[in-house]
């Protein structure tokens, strides 16, 4: 988190809202290396096409992240990580990944497909609360920088440049201690 810049224009607090994620078993799907959303993103619609999740579980959730952000030119050391929440029975086949997700409490800022620039106001947003902050558990911070794609029962079969595609940027929050 680090190298994120600060933006000209701040979020106000009706442009954030703060929600609770419950714990979910999720199926993980990982990809390191050129376009890591797009293969990540069509074998994830593979999955749920292939289990019906969409019918075992209608009100499926789906996560994404960086997993690592990457630095190199040409993205090849750049990773994604796709998450859908599936029942805890479920059964999970290679190349995907049964795993647990812990859930807590998230600042929740929506965007439309592509304004990724956003996730710099929401940093901005929680750094500069005086009721929040962060609330980072993991040695590498990105994997706890969430995407949501809203919606996903809908739009789970649309391209990654659909630009009615809405995803909340989530960030792990607290309450400061008064």
């Amino acid at each position: 988190m680090a190298n994120l810049k600060a933006t000209k224009s701040k979020l106000l607090d009706s442009d954030v809202r703060v929600i609770y994620l419950p714990p979910a078993t999720v199926a993980s799907i990982h990809f390191i290396g050129n376009a890591p959303e797009i293969n990540t993103g069509n074998l994830l619609n593979q999955f749920i096409e292939d289990t019906k999740l969409y019918k075992v579980k209608p009100d499926f959730r789906h996560y994404g992240f960086n997993n690592p952000n990457g630095i190199l030119p040409g993205g090849s050391d750049h990773g994604y990580e796709r998450w859908v929440t599936i029942p805890d029975d479920f059964e999970v086949h290679p190349p995907f990944v049964k795993k647990h997700f812990e859930g807590g409490l998230y600042c929740a800022h929506t965007i439309f497909m592509g304004n990724f620039d956003e996730w710099f106001k929401l940093l901005d947003w929680v750094q500069n609360s005086i009721h929040y902050e962060l609330d980072f558990k993991s040695e590498i911070p990105e994997t706890e920088c969430l995407e949501e794609h809203l919606n996903s029962i809908n739009k789970y079969k649309c391209s990654p440049d659909d630009n009615t595609i809405q995803i909340d940027l989530l960030l792990p929050i607290k309450e400061k201690a008064r």
